[in-house]
């Protein structure tokens, strides 16, 4: 497999600006601004201004970018009616009026599909949901039960003995069926996989999401020339979505309005507001300017100019456990569509993820070709292309955690001959994995902190871990279980710093990228009040906003790769394996690791989640407006988009 970390095209993308990624117009940030002011004065759009792209600094070495957004400027002047420096009052300076239409394009036509809510038509872009009961065990569910399963098998037994007035108490390892063992890790590891399921588990509704991210390659669609749709298949549960789709090829509809049609699953702890958000840019038809004076951005019709527009959550809807939603999102024309995020606010971050337009270039290349040259088009076609897929995902990711020591219980032996002293594997040892098992499943379960073996860097304000192809985080000072928000005076003004640690443990290259939700050019809430019926539209939903991307202007920033250690630290199962192979006619069973009473003594978890190697960049961010009321900053991975995104409110 040809890996994308190796490949010439990733200097190409890191080092080309946001001009080219955003559809190959030569305008510098400063000209998107001149055009959108143009726009404005000409055809009165009604569109909010646009401003520079950011300003870099980068040592000599590279390993740090001090980054000032949109050049230290900010459209948002000094107003006696909306005071600066407090964004989270009834009347924030970035607050813009709610308008009840759709969005303008440049020359100030309507774009369809783009007025999501009003006091009529609550739910203006998607009809009435049809509602379909289902089982909502999870994976977390599953995995827990049979952690509980194997723990159990594997107690020690207790006796107790009485002498001359004396009581006793001693533990002895259980001996544990390597058969029923085996099945029960095997099962663990289909999970994480994404494989099919059997026996107890099967027909279960995660059935084919991995808990690894390593499927990017089969996670493209095409909308249906006929029906004019496309289906996206997600599962909602914990800090989780998982979708079947992370790239849409719309190619069929550019010019025509279409619907995704969405079949959402809602698991255990998934109760949630359903909350896609449809990223659109200005009409690329009508951005050949010459004939009122201005300039051509199609450059004679050879380019498409994909220039930044407006996002917005396409509708609010309350969502509840056990319990499928199939609806129909009205989409605007293909040629307006970016991407579509979908958010969960109740327990944001980490719940999101993204499908995009795989027709958008990233560097003259289909948007999903980083996916592919990392992962594979088909990681499915046999098992080692699922194998050396899996291989690029960092070690030190807890499903990966998890996934290999699974996988050694699941092939774990005693490698004796039949009849030699005690049938059955050492329940110590088992006890021993297990504990680890359980650290890992713990720190999958919570990207709201850094995962084990990692810390926080001295100094800084933030660290975003890329790791299995998507993001853990932490703030400072943060107990890493509420909801991420700054405090304690990082950022609330204008001017203000944020430094911010950037890892990447896993095997391949990530980009940065930081992008303002109206911070920057003002929000408006063009939704109902959901709280009567359990949602919560008007506490989180962002109406519309005029979204600007921060590290554009001179490409995303690149997070080097992790280096695989030279030998990995080991497990205890691989301790105790390791110790019984080659054991010869004669032994005592007491003096064999895998049957004493001390074997299985647990390793450190830190020697096993060693951090040594991964990559690293330092970045400080200095912003030019207050913050949005919904969002401070959402960072995700320019290439491999899915489900890496960490914000912080």
């Amino acid at each position: 497999m040809k890996m994308f970390l190796k490949s010439i095209r990733w200097a190409a993308v890191v080092a080309l600006p946001v001009a080219a990624t955003l559809g190959g117009t030569t305008a510098s940030a400063q000209g998107l601004a001149g055009i959108n002011q143009f726009c404005i004065d000409k055809f009165g759009s009604g569109q909010q201004p646009r401003v520079p792209f950011e300003t870099r600094v980068i040592s000599p070495d590279g390993t740090a970018t001090h980054l000032t957004t949109a050049g230290g400027t900010s459209v948002f002047p000094e107003n006696p009616d909306y005071p600066n420096g407090d964004s989270f009052t009834p009347h924030p300076s970035n607050m813009i009026p709610t308008v009840y239409e759709n969005l303008k394009s440049c020359r100030g036509n309507y774009i369809p599909n783009t007025l999501p809510s009003t006091p009529e038509n609550p739910y203006n872009l998607h009809d009435d949901p049809i509602v379909t009961e289902i089982d909502k065990t999870s994976p977390t569910d599953d995995l827990d039960w049979i952690m509980d399963q194997i723990e159990a098998m594997s107690e020690p037994y207790g006796a107790c003995r009485s002498f001359r007035g004396n009581r006793h108490c001693y533990k002895y390892p259980r001996r544990v069926d390597q058969d029923q063992l085996s099945k029960l890790a095997r099962h663990a590891v289909d999970i994480i996989e994404g494989n099919d399921l059997t026996g107890p588990l099967s027909n279960r509704e995660y059935e084919g999401f991995p808990l690894l991210h390593y499927l990017g390659g089969l996670k493209e669609k095409a909308v249906d020339p006929v029906t004019k749709s496309v289906t996206v298949n997600q599962i909602w549960y914990d800090t989780h979505i998982e979708s079947d789709t992370a790239y849409i090829d719309p190619e069929v509809v550019n010019d025509e309005e279409w619907t995704i049609k969405y079949n959402v699953k809602i698991l255990n702890r998934g109760h949630e507001d359903f909350a896609p958000y449809a990223m659109v840019f200005d009409d690329p038809k009508e951005l050949n300017l010459t004939d009122v004076g201005g300039p051509d951005l199609t450059q004679g019709g050879t380019r498409v100019a994909r220039i930044p527009n407006v996002g917005f959550d396409q509708t609010f809807f309350p969502m509840q456990e056990g319990l499928m939603y199939t609806l129909n999102m009205k989409m605007p024309p293909a040629r307006f569509w970016n991407l579509s995020y979908h958010w969960g606010w109740r327990n944001h971050p980490p719940r999101v993820q993204v499908v995009e337009n795989v027709l958008v270039p990233i560097a003259g290349n289909r948007r999903n070709f980083a996916e592919i040259g990392v992962f594979g088009k088909n990681p499915r076609e046999s098992e080692a292309t699922k194998l050396a897929a899996i291989e690029q995902i960092g070690d030190t990711a807890p499903a990966k955690r998890m996934w290999a020591m699974f996988r050694e219980l699941a092939n774990m032996n005693t490698n004796r001959a039949h009849g030699r002293y005690f049938q059955g594997l050492n329940g110590s040892v088992i006890q021993a994995q297990m504990a680890q098992i359980r650290e890992a499943f713990y720190d999958w379960g919570n990207r709201k902190q850094l995962p084990t073996g990692y810390e926080m860097g001295e100094g800084y304000d933030m660290t975003v871990l890329f790791l299995n192809n998507t993001i853990y985080g932490q703030l400072k000072d943060h107990d890493g279980i509420a909801e991420v928000r700054m405090t304690d005076g990082v950022w609330d003004k204008r001017g203000d710093e944020v430094k911010i640690e950037l890892l990447n443990g896993d095997y391949f290259r990530h980009a940065y990228v930081l992008v303002d939700f109206g911070g920057l050019r003002g929000w408006e809430n063009t939704f109902h009040n959901t709280l009567p019926v359990g949602g919560a539209g008007p506490l989180f939903t962002f109406g519309r906003n005029a979204f600007w991307i921060h590290v554009a202007g001179q490409g995303a920033i690149p997070i080097p790769n992790a280096v695989r250690p030279e030998q990995l630290s080991p497990t205890p199962v691989a301790n105790a394996l390791a110790d019984v192979i080659g054991s010869k006619k004669g032994n005592h069973h007491w003096t064999d690791p895998l049957y004493s009473a001390m074997g299985g003594t647990p390793d450190a978890m830190s020697d096993y989640v060693n951090t040594d190697g991964v990559g690293k960049h330092s970045l400080t961010v200095q912003f030019s407006y207050e913050p949005s009321r919904r969002l401070r900053m959402y960072q995700f991975d320019a290439l491999h988009h899915d489900t890496a995104v960490w914000s912080v409110h």
